[in-house]
């Protein structure tokens, strides 16, 4: 079911706000200087979650839209890891049928030497990360339903109160190219 991808890190969210993006800039800030880092941004369409992803500006028309950012100005997520040092950095809106499919679409696009960023909880359904971090509001029990369905793999659950987590990037390392926790 899994494919194993080395050199990934997923950071995945029980809710929306719980600063995913935040702590993905936190993380490519402090690995960029030494390594080549890709970010990946993720939306995945599922049927009848439109309430966890806040107002739809531009509709999905085939399976999904890969795009990449270029614009270190924008105040988009992908802007965001862009100024924070990813080398590149992508935005992934894919119907849930269509992961893998998406996946090896942006995988073409990369050097196989690059670690990867990806902000996505449904990412988790197809691939085996080197890490899989889950961040939760310490305050709410709301989850999304891919949150849920996938809080059992994280190798990590990162409480937070909206603005400090309880896990810093300093924790993270990088060994023989694979991201580790370090205890």
């Amino acid at each position: 079911m899994y494919n194993r991808h080395e050199g990934v890190l997923i950071i995945g969210g029980a809710s929306r706000n719980v600063g995913k993006t935040t702590f993905s800039c936190q993380i490519i800030e402090h690995f960029s200087n030494k390594y080549a880092i890709i970010g990946l941004k993720v939306k995945t369409i599922y049927e009848g979650d439109d309430f966890f992803h806040g107002k739809e500006r531009s509709p999905l028309e085939n399976d999904f839209r890969l795009i990449e950012e270029f614009d270190d100005k924008s105040d988009e997520d992908t802007g965001k890891m862009l100024r924070s040092g990813a080398k590149r950095v992508f935005r992934l809106k894919v119907k849930s049928h269509a992961l893998k499919k998406a996946f090896l679409s942006f995988t073409d696009q990369i050097n196989e030497n690059c670690l990867i960023v990806c902000e996505s909880n449904s990412m988790r359904k197809i691939l085996q990360p080197d890490l899989f971090l889950l961040i939760k509001n310490q305050e709410e029990n709301e989850m999304k339903p891919s949150a849920k369905e996938l809080e059992k793999f994280a190798d990590k659950i990162i409480l937070t109160d909206g603005k400090h987590h309880d896990f810093t990037v300093s924790q993270l390392g990088i060994s023989n190219g694979k991201w580790v926790i370090e205890e």
